[in-house]
């Protein structure tokens, strides 16, 4: 086949893609709320964005059931978002992946139950604090905020016991000391209890331990889900349904995604008649698959000693031509590790090889050089443009709110439009690069 014949191959292919939807795989974080809440929270977030933005409305369509012929029961959800003024080759396919299933079964009803299982999280952190330095030299507010809960549950303890003791000697005597202390120290913790629904420390207590039980535990519930979806996407593939398929991770659920892209990709290679290595890093096979990671918790769970897999994962994507990735994770949410390196940082041992690089750098908008190829893109969506300013303080106090920040609409248009990202037109990559890599 001749050069320009090639090129007039890869041209036709293109102009064909840019006719079809977008499918983004969105996987949520360790939420109980299902489908049903994002999809009510994307139609009313999207409504506000629209007016702030001023391009015009969002249509975020009803909310369907995926349809697999190798499940007997659809347990994901699909709707159809898009700029109501948009051309119809900006629609996009929203396929969410549920597995809330899984969450409520690690999803402890009492909140005296998440402590207690954060004590024995804390020690194995404790075990592994040689590898929390990096952590610190690039995500310092992430560590502190991971160890807020810890002095939060210190310092109720010892505000009651000092409480108790001092009320006790001043008003109580002889046997009525103890019992008015011990009275004094349990109705502190109570209050401790209370306040926690308002500042979300269990919140992060939850997200630690299922990090810690992630590295010890299966889930071959979850790995024959994102198995079928899988199968799934690579038919959707062969029969030319979709531009690009796009998986975006938020939260905790950037580590599923993490696994899902893996798994899509070894689908995809096995399944393309034909397709060897290098024709599926090229066009147009190499446009073809991306992963999108909104506030990372990566790291967190590649720390604990059982996450070899994770890690191997890791590895292997970092290292990945054909994959696009980009992590859009901001330094103001101290739940996430933003605009750091990722891959590495979550390595352990297994990072501190680099691979050598087999081309100039990318413009990653980073300071803190990547482990390898991927992530191509590391940036921010610069959440303090978004807001005036009495708002952003509010946002930074708010730990859990400012997390959920990049599904939700801001006051000010400015570059991140998560809605805009997930149906711009054309390939998601280009959105990126044009508008959050700087």
């Amino acid at each position: 086949m001749s050069m320009d014949h090639s090129d007039e191959v890869n041209s036709s292919c293109a102009n064909a893609a840019a006719d079809r939807a977008r499918l983004v795989i969105f996987v949520g974080g360790f939420d109980p709320r299902g489908a049903r809440h994002y999809h009510q929270m994307m139609r009313s977030e999207s409504q506000k964005q629209a007016a702030v933005s001023g391009k015009g409305e969002y249509v975020i369509g009803s909310r369907d059931k995926w349809l697999s012929g190798r499940e007997e029961k659809p347990i994901h959800s699909l709707w159809s978002v898009r700029q109501q003024e948009a051309a119809e080759n900006a629609a996009t396919d929203f396929l969410f992946f549920d597995w809330h299933d899984q969450v409520r079964a690690n999803w402890p009803e009492g909140r005296a139950t998440v402590f207690r299982q954060a004590l024995g999280t804390y020690a194995a952190i404790w075990r592994l604090r040689q590898w929390l330095k990096p952590i610190h030299e690039q995500a310092r507010f992430t560590l502190w905020a991971l160890a807020y809960p810890i002095v939060y549950l210190a310092l109720v303890c010892l505000l009651g016991a000092g409480l108790g003791m001092a009320l006790g000697s001043v008003i109580a005597s002889g046997a009525w000391v103890g019992a008015l202390a011990l009275f004094v120290w349990v109705f502190v913790c109570w209050g401790g209890f209370v306040l926690d629904g308002h500042i979300h420390v269990s919140w992060l207590l939850r997200i630690l331990n299922f990090a810690h039980l992630s590295s010890n535990q299966a889930f071959p519930v979850l790995d024959a889900r994102m198995e079928a979806l899988a199968a799934d996407v690579a038919k959707g593939v062969r029969e030319n349904r979709w531009r690009e398929v796009v998986v975006v991770g938020f939260s905790v659920g950037t580590v599923q995604a993490v696994k899902l892209i893996s798994i899509l990709r070894q689908r995809m290679a096995i399944d393309q008649v034909g397709a060897t290595s290098s024709m599926l890093a090229s066009p147009p096979y190499g446009n073809l698959l991306s992963l999108v990671t909104l506030g990372n918790c990566i790291p967190l769970f590649g720390l604990f000693p059982g996450a070899a897999a994770l890690r191997r994962t890791l590895r292997e994507l970092a290292q990945d031509e054909a994959v696009y990735w980009a992590d859009i994770s901001s330094p103001s949410d101290s739940v996430c590790f933003g605009m750091c390196d990722v891959v590495g940082l979550s390595l352990r041992e297994d990072g501190l090889c680099k691979p050598k690089a087999s081309g100039p750098a990318l413009k990653t908008a980073s300071k803190i050089e990547q482990w390898g190829v991927n992530p191509q893109a590391v940036c921010s969506p610069r959440f303090h443009k978004l807001f005036h300013a009495a708002s952003y303080r509010w946002l930074r106090r708010n730990k859990m709110r400012m997390h959920f920040q990049y599904l939700m609409a801001g006051e000010i248009a400015g570059a991140y439009d998560y809605f805009e990202l997930l149906s711009s037109p054309g390939l998601i990559r280009d959105h990126i690069q044009k508008k959050l890599v700087r």
